[in-house]
């Protein structure tokens, strides 16, 4: 399956779908353009070039155990008071003769 990228100009230009290339003359009726090839070819190569980057980094880092802080009591206890139940109590009292 073929696709290809298209925008709208109504559009923010980030904003891209990707869509199978038979469906293309049907977004192009709908005002959709097709992203410039060369547009793609250089965004691959900038992220090839990052992931790359990224991938030198990792490697040249040294993995380091992380302190974590250890688990205390809040400092304050919560004020709130607990939901009162919404059970009514029974109504019928008992009559003392």
């Amino acid at each position: 399956m073929s696709t290809v990228v298209l925008r709208h100009p109504t559009l923010p230009p980030a904003q891209e779908i990707e869509v199978d290339a038979a469906a293309l003359p049907h977004y192009t009726g709908a005002g959709w353009q097709q992203v410039p090839a060369e547009e793609l070819e250089r965004r691959a190569e900038l992220k090839a070039q990052a992931d790359a980057e990224a991938a030198v980094t990792a490697a040249g880092e040294v993995s380091e155990p992380v302190d974590e802080p250890e688990q205390s009591e809040p400092a304050e206890a919560p004020t709130e008071k607990p939901a009162r139940s919404r059970v009514k109590a029974s109504e019928k009292k008992t009559e003392e003769s």
